[in-house]
C-alpha cells in the first residue's frame, strides 16, 4: 500500500516530468515547417520526409549538454536505449548508410561539448562524407570547441554578422587553502606520487612546481592538437591559424572569410547554399532514422502516468555487446545520479552487478566499459577491477575512455583487455591520497563543542577536530605506499611490456590519449564506436546482427524518485540535506562557474567527501576548469 505522501510526491514529479516531455516535444522539430522556428524560411515548401519519395537533406541540431550516459530514469519507453551523444552518432550513421540523402546540415546551437566529444562526433561526420554526402555546419557564433567540430565538415557557415570567438584554451585551477584558513578548517593529507597534486586544492593557495610541470605538459599537447586539427582542415599552417584566431575578435564577415576560417556568411534561411549544393527538389529530414513517439491521450491521466512510469527492460533478445557506463567519482555501494553536489557517481555494487549480469548472459558476447571518471575510492576501484577480470576470463572486455580516466578511473581501465581513448582524453594520475579536513577552528568559532571518546589503536585518528598526530601520519603514509604499489602492480599486469618504464608514467603524472598511445598506457586513439566495431569483429558478430545494451539500465520513475528523495513509505527527506540558503549559494556558484566549471568543482568535492567513509583514495580531485 503506497503512503499518501509517496503518491502525492510521485504525482507531483510526474506532472513536472510531463512538462519536461512536452517541452522536449516542442523543441524537437518533426517537419520542415518547424525548422522555421529555428531558421526562418530554410524549407522551400510544405513537403515533409514522410511524404517525400525523392532526395533528402538531413537537419541535425546540437544544443545544450550532450550527456554520454543514458537517462537516470526511464521517462519514456525508449529512454533506456542510448545516451544523447549516442543518439547523435546513430543519426549520423543513418545518414551515411542511407542512399537517398544528398547531404546534411548540422546546426550548432551553442552546445556544451568536450574536446573528446568533438572527436566522437567528427568521426561519425567522416562516415557521412565518406559515403559521398556533403556536410555543412552552420552557427550564429562559434567558440573554439564548436569550431573544431565544424572543421570536420565540407563547409563552415556563419550567420551574417555572427561571431567567431576563437580564444585559446584557458585553464583555471581552484585552491581553497586561503579560504580554509579564514574559516578555521585545516586540510591534512598524505599522498604517494610526486606529481599527484590531489591534495593541493585543499592545502595550497597555488600550484606546486611538480603539479605545474605535470599540467603544463598536458595543456601543451591539448592545445597543439586543436591547432593542428584546424590547420589540417582549413589547409593552413599552425602559425597562420593562431594569427587568424588572434584577429577573430575584431574581424567582421569579410575578415572571417579572408582569413580562411569561414567559407561563407549566410542569411538564416540558408537558401543560397542549400540551393547551390542540393538544388530545389529535396525534402528536409529531421528524424534522421529516429522512430516517432506514439501519440498519448493527454486527456487521460492514467495514460499519462503509464507513459511516465515504464519499467525499463534491457535484456538481450539476440547476440549483443554490453556497454557499462562508469561516469563520475568512484565509491563503494550503489551508483547515484544525484550526489551531494548534484553529480553522478560510480558505485562498485552497481557496476559489479552489471558486470556479473553481462558475464552470466549467454547472449552477451563481450563488454565495453565506458569511463569518464577522476577516480575515487581505492577499495571500490579494486572491487570493480576484480569484477572486470572475472568477466575477461569468459568474454573480452574493452575499455573506452571519454574525457577522463584519472587515478581510480585508470585503475579500473587496467581491468580491460584493450584500452581506447580519444586523442584529447586525459589518462593516468597513478597515485594515492588519504587524509581529512579538520574543522576544529570553525567549530570553535561557531560555538560548537565536540567531546571525543575512543578505544583501541588509532580509534580517534579520523576525528573532525584536530589534524593527525605524527604517529598517525606515519601510519597513513605506510598504508598509502602499500596501495600505491598495488596500483602500480595492476598497471604492470595490464600493460606489460607496452610500458617500458613504469616510473616515467606513474607518480601521479597525467597524459593525453595521444601521449598515452606513445607511452603504452593506451592501445589506440579512437572513440567508442571504433571500440564497439573492433569488439564485434573480435567475437565474430556481423554488423546489423547484434545489439548494444547499456548498463546500468535507467530506473523506473518511481524507483528514481525513491532514490532521490529517500521515499520508502516514510516522510521524504532530501538526501543532500542542504538548507534553502545553502542551495541558493550552490546555485550562484553553478551559475558563476558555468556548466563545465561546475562539473569540475562538483566532481572534486564529491570525490573529497568520500573521505568521510573511505580512508584511501585513488583520486584526482583537483578542480580544473578548461575554457
Amino acid at each position: 500500500m503506497q503512503s499518501p505522501t509517496r503518491l502525492a510526491l510521485i504525482a507531483l514529479l510526474a506532472l513536472h516530468a510531463l512538462a519536461i516531455t512536452t517541452a522536449r516535444a516542442e523543441l524537437k522539430p518533426t517537419s520542415d515547417k518547424q525548422i522555421d522556428l529555428v531558421i526562418p524560411e530554410v524549407a522551400g515548401d510544405d513537403k515533409t520526409v514522410e511524404e517525400a519519395v525523392g532526395p533528402l537533406v538531413g537537419w541535425l541540431e546540437l544544443k545544450s549538454d550532450l550527456s554520454e550516459s543514458p537517462a537516470p530514469f526511464a521517462l519514456m519507453p525508449g529512454d533506456a536505449e542510448d545516451s544523447p551523444l549516442a543518439q547523435v552518432i546513430k543519426k549520423l550513421k543513418h545518414v551515411a548508410a542511407t542512399e537517398n540523402y544528398k547531404g546534411l546540415v548540422v546546426y550548432l546551437n551553442q552546445p556544451s561539448i568536450t574536446y573528446s566529444q568533438v572527436q566522437e562526433i567528427s568521426d561519425a561526420v567522416a562516415l557521412v562524407r565518406k559515403s559521398g554526402k556533403k556536410v555543412l555546419f552552420f552557427a550564429e557564433a562559434y567558440d573554439l570547441r564548436t569550431y573544431a567540430l565544424a572543421c570536420s565538415g565540407d563547409q563552415i557557415l556563419l550567420q551574417k554578422n555572427g561571431f567567431l570567438e576563437l580564444t585559446g584554451i584557458g585553464v583555471e585551477e581552484i585552491y581553497l587553502a586561503g579560504l580554509f584558513e579564514k574559516i578555521g578548517i585545516k586540510a591534512d593529507f598524505v599522498q604517494t606520487g610526486k606529481y599527484k597534486g590531489a591534495d593541493e586544492m585543499f592545502t595550497r593557495t597555488g600550484p606546486s612546481e611538480a603539479w605545474s610541470e605535470n599540467f603544463e605538459n598536458l595543456l601543451d599537447d591539448l592545445y597543439n592538437q586543436v591547432i593542428d586539427r584546424i590547420a589540417a582542415a582549413r589547409d593552413m599552417k599552425p602559425n597562420a591559424v593562431e594569427r587568424a584566431m588572434e584577429k577573430s575578435f575584431t574581424s567582421g564577415d569579410e575578415g572571417y572569410i579572408k582569413s580562411g576560417l569561414i567559407d561563407k556568411t549566410v542569411d538564416r534561411n540558408l537558401k543560397s547554399v542549400t540551393g547551390e549544393l542540393f538544388g530545389d527538389e529535396f525534402a528536409w529530414d529531421l528524424a534522421l532514422g529516429e522512430a516517432t513517439d506514439e501519440a498519448v491521450d493527454m486527456n487521460n491521466p492514467l495514460a499519462i502516468m503509464q507513459m511516465l512510469m515504464p519499467t525499463p527492460k534491457a535484456k538481450p533478445k539476440r547476440d549483443s555487446l554490453v556497454m557499462i557506463h562508469c561516469h563520475g567519482p568512484i565509491m563503494s555501494g550503489e551508483s547515484s545520479f544525484g550526489g551531494l553536489f548534484g553529480g553522478q557517481t560510480v558505485g562498485s555494487d552497481t557496476i559489479t552487478r552489471a558486470l556479473n549480469e553481462a558475464r552470466r548472459d549467454p547472449l552477451v558476447k563481450g563488454v565495453i566499459v565506458h569511463i569518464n571518471s577522476p577516480g575515487g575510492s581505492a577499495l571500490a576501484s579494486e572491487v570493480i577491477w576484480q569484477a572486470m577480470r572475472e568477466v575477461s576470463k569468459e568474454k573480452p572486455v574493452y575499455v573506452c575512455v571519454s574525457s577522463l580516466a584519472a587515478s581510480g578511473g585508470y585503475y579500473i581501465a587496467c581491468g580491460g583487455d584493450k584500452i581506447y581513448a580519444n586523442s584529447s582524453s586525459i589518462v593516468g594520475s597513478i597515485g594515492v591520497v588519504t587524509g581529512k579536513l579538520a574543522f576544529g577552528g570553525l567549530l570553535e568559532w561557531a560555538g560548537v563543542g565536540v567531546h571525543r571518546r575512543s578505544r583501541g589503536p588509532h580509534g580517534d585518528m579520523f576525528n573532525i577536530v584536530e589534524p593527525f598526530t605524527l604517529e598517525e601520519k606515519q601510519a597513513l603514509a605506510k598504508m598509502s605506499d602499500r596501495i600505491y604499489e598495488q596500483f602500480v602492480g595492476r598497471v604492470k599486469a595490464a600493460r606489460g611490456e607496452k610500458i617500458s618504464n613504469i616510473d616515467k608514467v606513474a607518480q601521479g603524472r597525467l597524459f593525453t590519449g595521444a601521449q598515452g598511445v606513445k607511452n603504452g598506457m593506451v592501445d589506440q586513439v579512437a572513440g567508442v564506436n571504433v571500440a564497439i566495431a573492433d569488439l564485434a569483429k573480435a567475437v565474430k558478430l556481423e554488423e546489423g546482427k547484434y545489439d548494444v545494451i547499456n548498463l546500468p539500465q535507467p530506473r523506473s520513475l518511481p524507483a528514481y524518485l525513491s532514490e532521490l528523495f529517500g521515499v520508502n513509505g516514510r516522510v521524504p527527506q532530501i538526501k543532500a540535506g542542504f538548507s534553502g540558503d545553502q542551495l541558493g549559494v550552490l546555485n550562484v556558484a553553478r551559475a558563476a562557474l558555468g556548466p563545465r566549471g561546475w562539473q569540475a568543482v562538483q566532481q572534486a568535492m564529491e570525490g573529497i567527501m568520500l573521505l568521510r567513509s573511505e580512508r584511501v583514495l585513488t583520486l584526482m580531485p583537483q578542480a580544473v576548469v578548461v575554457k
